[in-house]
């Protein structure tokens, strides 16, 4: 599979899969998983990612291999999710009435 080029998903180093990838972080977080299976999980998938594409690009909507750019910055939004949710106190949960 071709990697994306100007103009496309993947190309940029923000496109609309970058909030997702940040929301993987969050729910990361939110499973208490640790800072190491965390590192583990945004910089392994975007490993696991390009042969994935490249065997089955059905199941992606954008099958284009990602810019080195694209997908550090993917990794390092996952990584911000998580680091987000586990820097807040472990107790600021407002009870709902």
């Amino acid at each position: 599979m071709r990697t994306a080029k100007p103009g496309e998903i993947n190309y940029d180093a923000l496109d609309r899969f970058t909030l997702g990838d940040f929301s993987v972080g969050v729910i990361l977080g939110l499973a208490r998983v640790t800072p190491g299976w965390a590192a583990a999980v945004a910089i392994g998938w975007e490993f696991i990612e390009r042969p994935l594409k490249d065997m089955y690009p059905e199941v992606f909507p954008h099958s284009t291999q990602d810019t080195a750019r694209n997908a550090a910055v993917d990794a390092l939004a996952m990584l911000a999710g998580y680091g987000l949710i586990r820097s807040l106190p472990p107790n600021n949960q407002t009870p709902v009435a």
